[in-house]
């Protein structure tokens, strides 16, 4: 199987009140179809119950910070 490049780019320089950032999201999940994979995904980010990601966060230049949001808990 060949292994596909999957690159995000940072969001565009915006000029509003506040900067604009780029915020990631990854999870693997197991469904039968990439439908019902986005749906299952939907679900854990929408469950109270969940626990918080680890998110990526990107600025306009490109800088990453990864932000674990479970070191609150």
């Amino acid at each position: 199987m060949e292994k596909q490049e999957f690159t995000i780019e940072p969001p565009p320089e915006e000029s509003g009140p506040e900067k604009l950032y780029r915020v990631v999201y990854i999870i693997d999940v197991n469904a039968a179809d990439p439908k019902r994979a986005a749906g299952f995904t939907h679900q854990i980010m929408t469950d109270p119950d969940s626990l918080p990601p680890v998110l990526h966060v990107i600025d306009e230049g490109g800088k990453r910070v990864d932000i674990d949001l479970s070191e609150e808990y």
